[in-house]
């Protein structure tokens, strides 16, 4: 049966979001068996495929939560993993529900303990020992072609060698090989502290996180202080000092500023700053050295309008400065998360090859389909969504008339289903865009229905592997309706599932469940397939294991019927002569040959993949190793001037609107600012580099 619906919200994450508290109100809790319990039940009762916690789950949940401890088998030996396995395999859903018994994460995390103690005391002894790193020899990094190992040996083995490799790296980064040493005794102290500091909270945690991902890969529990960072997420915006933090070696470094954030407006924190305390107003200063990051966020995190006292070390060429800075807290939006847009212009060709028309062809950035919930549930007038402000940008292109748009898609992981609708709803006036199937085979079908079309130009919606849920949504609708180009890499991400997020009682976070599964207009899934380009680039990316395809448990691709639409029949008929001619642009294009010549070069070195070299490059192999990763380097400013993929992209628009407009397009279109800046691309490239250097000091 197939019930046909307008968008009415339960508030569905891509999920969506369903609050309610299962535990009773305003008890603050903490995990126990009796929880534990309790969230499977709930889970089963929720999900779109599974109901019963039967010994095929049990087992999953085993395998999961042993390799949450030990992903690269280097603790537990195969005997260990052997009796863990006779013991619990097929009876962890007896022993949880018939007697309440979870002594099984007790004896798992005990042995588990164990052999972390023993390891870190093996390794103490490693560091004390000589290495030659003249020696021609290989590390195995193919977890899927290793088993644990049988004997001490086998495992003293491979801790040598990974030893040795984390030593060759660092003795690249600090110069000397004592000093390697020093520092990796000093992480390994850290994770040993780390893990004796673990409560049974967080152990449990860890279990229904392995517990959830049986069921399938976006099933998961969601602690409180990661509850709180998907919210932040979803509301582009959170109270605190807007930066972006990361642990090394027991500090807490400073690794960015958000724009327009109270750090950065204060202009006395900066990049690579060391945090070693963090004091509430005119309080006393808590030493953070060696605390968890999640914990030191949360002691600088606080309300606006607050004052957090940050306690650093500032190290220069000439001294190291330790500096108290008091910053107040501000409410911080995530704007370099939100929809931007700027206008680039693209020259056609004439007949005589020479320079055409002047096209402005109008780019439409979406990161990710956000929304605030909570300013939606409080029916705030001006709440931040994503299809709110592509509108708001789209206006900002039009009023500059622009001949074209390009919905750029790329990375972007998704988020509300809601907004997913409303952003394909901006395209046309009407219709259905997606269906949905709920657990015992009913399917709703969701509409835009508020008429009214914000764009009717030609259009193109840019993908790549990682645009994922929402994203395949909306594209996938486009592609339906045959209302605009895709153009990317040779399919989406391929997740076809919807998520409910549901709240807990305070201190215990939430579980997200997978509650149904999407369909497009079509009736095709993007299950495991994702969204087909209608271009496909050449792409490394394509090559890699992204997707769900690749996920344990991920669930099976299926077709429903067709939903009835109205298709537009703008692309399809277009569609050969657009394909034909990018194809030869990127045939002849310098900078696609070298992205062919490394796709052919990944699937020859197969073999090598699954191995490192512990061998020291020579000075001529490292000073190429780090001109390659200076060229990789993903922290810089976007530049169009290297996105190969943004420039084809802006060419075949150039032939989509000749196409449309009843011309044959000839010769190749140009982007003039890339012509201008062509010679001096790299100066000018340095000279920001140079800046931002200067900056930071």
């Amino acid at each position: 049966m197939t019930k046909l619906k307008a968008v009415h919200w339960r508030t569905l994450l891509l999920a969506g979001l369903f609050s309610f508290s299962l535990f009773q109100p305003g008890k603050a809790l903490s995990l126990s068996c009796s929880e534990v319990r309790q969230l499977t039940l709930l889970y089963f009762k929720m999900h779109f495929s599974y109901s019963n916690f039967d010994d095929e789950i049990s087992s999953r949940t085993l395998e999961n939560f042993v390799k949450a401890w030990d992903p690269w088998k280097l603790y537990f030996y195969k005997s260990d993993v052997e009796e863990i396995r006779s013991k619990y395999s097929k009876k962890l859903d007896d022993m949880i529900y018939g007697d309440l018994d979870c002594s099984a994460v007790d004896f798992i995390m005990n042995r588990y303990s164990k052999r972390l103690k023993e390891r870190h005391k093996h390794v103490s002894a490693l560091l004390k020992k000589k290495y030659d790193f003249t020696v021609d020899e290989y590390m195995m990094v193919d977890r899927d072609k290793l088993d644990f190992g049988s004997s001490t040996e086998e495992v003293n083995e491979r801790w040598r060698k990974r030893v040795k490799f984390q030593l060759l790296n660092l003795k690249t980064s600090v110069g000397d090989v004592e000093k390697a040493k020093e520092k990796l005794e000093k992480r390994y102290e850290l994770a040993l502290k780390r893990h004796n500091e673990l409560t049974k909270d967080r152990v449990l945690g860890i279990f229904l996180n392995s517990f959830s991902a049986s069921l399938d890969p976006h099933s998961s529990y969601m602690p409180a202080e990661e509850l709180e960072d998907f919210r932040i997420r979803t509301r582009l915006s959170l109270e605190g000092i807007g930066a972006s933090l990361r642990s090394e070696d027991g500090f807490t470094i400073v690794v960015s500023l958000v724009k327009g954030g109270a750090a950065k407006k204060g202009g006395l924190l900066r990049v690579n700053d060391k945090i070693i305390a963090v004091a509430q107003g005119d309080g006393e200063p808590v030493d953070v050295i060696d605390m968890d990051l999640q914990e030191v966020v949360k002691k600088i995190r606080g309300a606006r309008g607050t004052i957090v006292k940050l306690t650093v070390i500032r190290e220069t060429s000439k001294k190291s400065q330790k500096l108290v800075i008091p910053i107040v807290r501000e409410r911080i939006q995530l704007v370099e998360q939100q929809a931007s847009s700027e206008v680039i212009e693209v020259v056609s060709s004439n007949a005589n090859g020479r320079a055409g028309k002047k096209l402005k062809i109008g780019v439409l950035t979406l990161p990710s389909f956000y929304i605030d919930f909570e300013g939606r549930q409080k029916r705030l007038s001006n709440y931040r969504s994503s299809a709110n402000d592509a509108k708001r940008e789209i206006r900002k292109l039009q009023e500059q008339k622009i001949d074209a748009l390009v919905v750029d898609l790329r990375n972007n992981g998704g988020g509300s289903l809601e907004e997913s609708i409303n952003m394909a709803g901006i395209f046309f006036d009407e219709g259905p865009v997606v269906q949905i199937k709920t657990g015992d085979g009913e399917v709703e079908t969701y509409y835009d229905r508020d008429g009214r079309t914000y764009y009717d130009g030609p259009l193109l919606v840019m993908i790549n592997r990682h645009s994922a849920s929402a994203s395949e949504i909306f594209a996938g609708a486009i592609q339906d309706y045959d209302r605009g180009l895709i153009v990317g890499d040779h399919h989406t991400f391929g997740k076809g599932t919807v998520q409910n997020l549901n709240d807990l009682a305070p201190k215990l976070g939430a579980i997200k469940v997978t509650v149904n599964q999407f369909y497009r207009a079509s009736g095709a899934s993007t299950q495991l397939e994702g969204v087909v380009a209608d271009i496909n680039l050449p792409s490394l990316v394509d090559e890699l294991e992204i997707g769900e395809k690749f996920y344990d448990y991920a669930l099976p691709y299926e077709k429903i019927k067709t939903a009835k639409y109205k298709e537009f029949k703008l692309v399809d008929r277009y569609l050969p002569e657009i394909k034909k001619r990018s194809e030869m642009r990127v045939e002849k294009d310098p900078k696609f040959k070298e992205v062919r010549d490394e796709i052919e070069k990944f699937t020859k070195n197969k073999e090598e993949r699954s191995r490192v070299s512990l061998k020291e490059k020579k000075d001529d192999e490292e000073k190429e190793d780090e001109k390659l990763a200076e060229e990789e380097n993903t922290d810089e400013e976007y530049s169009l001037q290297d996105d190969i993929y943004m420039q084809e992209t802006l060419k075949i628009a150039s032939d989509y609107i000749s196409l449309l407009k009843g011309k044959k397009p000839v010769g190749s279109p140009s982007i003039p600012v890339l012509v201008e800046k062509a010679k001096p691309a790299k100066a000018s490239k340095a000279v920001s580099e140079n800046s931002k250097k200067e900056e930071k000091k």
